[in-house]
């Protein structure tokens, strides 16, 4: 058994899915660790409103009332929003382990550090989404599609239900759009990594699980994790380093 243990461990890909996975345990246990403070969550929901009101940002209620129309492309956003966050994060990193190895690593490093940011923010700042917190808003993942996933009095199952600030599920569109546009070989992949996030941000919003102010603090905590995993942790270019090698004799 311990042979095959340290066969596998050598293994890169399944030690790569070893660390994600276990970041991904780390941050779910992380958002559970803690239960849910709904009258402060709801306090701060209304300062983040009140904040966009100030600048012009508060157009939840207009982009949903847009959408409220047509009940089917709702319940299509439901399922999307439930389903895409992991699911299609995860197909991207296992694109992105075949096309470029580097890439892969600094995008690892980058996620897991931006996504340890919003934990630390969550706990801090609490924040209830828009659907549960009296703004007229409506929850259509439970008039649409029945779906209850945390409302004041309720735990929220796996996943804390006042963590909408920042919004991961924004922040790490945005990433996956840019490590497609950065690493895609086709047009097609490209178009579909910038369509993507605004897709992810339009979903959250309409189905009112986030604020405007969420997506954008999302995509900025992504941002900053980035920057501070690349400083801490610079990936080196291994076709870089394999061409000057050859260059200089040192591989045949």
């Amino acid at each position: 058994m311990r042979r095959l243990a340290m066969r596998l461990w050598r293994s890169d890909m399944l030690r790569q899915a070893a660390i994600i996975l276990i970041g991904f345990a780390v941050y779910k246990q992380g958002r559970r660790a803690f239960e849910p403070n709904w009258p402060l969550a709801e306090d701060n929901a209304h300062r983040v409103f009140h904040l966009e009101q100030i600048t012009h940002l508060a157009w939840e209620g207009s982009l949903q009332h847009a959408f409220l129309e047509l009940p089917e492309l709702i319940r299509a956003m439901n399922v999307f929003y439930l389903t895409g966050h992991f699911l299609l994060t995860g197909i991207f990193f296992v694109w992105l382990y075949f096309r470029s190895r580097d890439g892969f690593e600094s995008f690892r490093n980058g996620f897991l550090v931006a996504t340890g940011l919003a934990l630390l923010i969550h706990w801090g700042f609490p924040t209830a989404p828009p659907r549960a917190a009296g703004l007229g808003l409506t929850d259509t993942l439970a008039q649409f599609s029945n779906i209850q996933i945390g409302s004041p009095g309720q735990q929220g199952g796996f996943s804390n239900p006042v963590a909408a600030v920042p919004s991961l599920h924004a922040g790490w569109a945005l990433a996956v759009g840019v490590g497609m546009v950065v690493y895609g070989r086709w047009l097609a992949t490209r178009i579909l990594g910038v369509l993507y996030p605004v897709a992810v941000t339009l979903t959250i919003i309409v189905t009112g699980n986030h604020f405007v102010f969420d997506a954008i603090a999302g995509d900025l905590v992504m941002g900053v994790g980035f920057l501070a995993a690349w400083r801490l942790w610079p990936v080196p270019n291994r076709r870089a380093i394999m061409t000057a090698a050859t260059r200089g004799g040192a591989v045949r």
